[in-house]
């Protein structure tokens, strides 16, 4: 299969993997907005071998979204294999991702996310299994700093392997999502890493963006939650200019996802829609109102009859 990582214009845009988020209808969303490549919801290695059906059912997309990422998480290098396979020919996305480095505890005690990262020898062998049972282009994610380990241990510990992307969040493990971002750290990969080198963290709109990149040495850069309610960033970044919507254009653009949301999941996935709905008008005049009121819709209507109601 075609490396497409080699292929994008730099610097390019990327969405991150976002448990609950980054499903189909916010993927779209996204790639409406400039996002160059996106990616998957977190897909337990685990499940995809044991479950399967249920697994895959997550991981459909439309061809609008490609360049389309499916990121692995586990623990068992031998089910990276198995799922890598399934997932290359059921799903056939544009590349395979290896978290190597989600901080949520949930995870690391399933010995998945950090903990992988934090076992070389053990991520190494999820990495060559992955590599070993798929035809598409293989990436890792992990974190600039792992306990006492560093991105930078990493990627030369893995540097023999041919991975076409390597995506480095400048924060530690134990920054969670709100600590310091360090993007020298991510800087300190690139000596080791012959594919695409991918800054995260802490990008959360044009500024944030143009340092990250300045200082990272990095070929793209990924955003997750700072495409919750802010979409366009990807727009912001590719045009180099900040952008503020009005509330018509907001209330056209929460429309236009309430509605892809219904196609794929019916009026029930709008329940799952209000964590969107409070991303959207945050900011917003009587937003604490306008939210309270956004929780509790449950069909189309109503959610046209709350933002009708608005003259913001």
């Amino acid at each position: 299969m075609d490396n497409f990582w080699a292929h994008l214009a730099r610097p390019f845009t990327v969405l991150a993997p976002l448990s609950g988020f980054t499903d189909r209808a916010f993927r779209q969303i996204c790639r409406s907005y400039g996002a160059d490549v996106v990616v998957s919801e977190m897909a337990s290695v685990a499940a995809l071998v044991h479950s399967p059906e249920k697994a895959l059912e997550r991981l459909y997309f439309n061809e609008i979204e490609r360049p389309y990422v499916v990121q692995l998480f586990g623990a068992d290098p031998n089910q990276f294999g198995e799922a890598a396979r399934l997932v290359t020919n059921r799903i056939q996305p544009d590349g395979l991702d290896i978290n190597c480095g989600c901080p949520a505890p949930k995870i690391i005690k399933e010995g998945a996310g950090a903990a992988l990262g934090a076992d070389l020898p053990r991520a190494r062998q999820a990495v060559q299994a992955v590599l070993s049972n798929t035809s598409l282009p293989v990436s890792i994610k992990l974190r600039a700093q792992n306990k006492d380990i560093s991105a930078q241990q990493v990627v030369a510990y893995l540097a023999d392997l041919p991975l076409a992307a390597v995506t480095v969040h400048g924060r530690s493990v134990s920054g969670g999502f709100s600590g310091p971002v360090d993007p020298g750290a991510i800087a300190l990969c690139r000596p080791y890493v012959a594919g695409v080198l991918i800054a995260n963290g802490g990008i959360v709109d044009l500024m944030t963006a143009q340092i990250m990149l300045q200082k990272s040495l990095a070929d793209g850069i990924m955003i997750g939650r700072g495409a919750l309610g802010r979409p366009w960033i990807f727009q912001e970044i590719k045009e180099g200019r900040e952008i503020n919507l009005t509330w018509t254009e907001l209330t056209e653009l929460i429309r236009r996802h309430a509605q892809l949301i219904v196609a794929y999941k019916g009026e029930d996935g709008l329940i799952e829609f209000r964590k969107f709905l409070a991303w959207y008008v945050k900011g917003w005049p009587q937003a604490k109102a306008l939210r309270a009121q956004l929780m509790q819709i449950k069909t189309l209507s109503e959610l046209e009859n709350v933002i009708t109601s608005v003259s913001a």
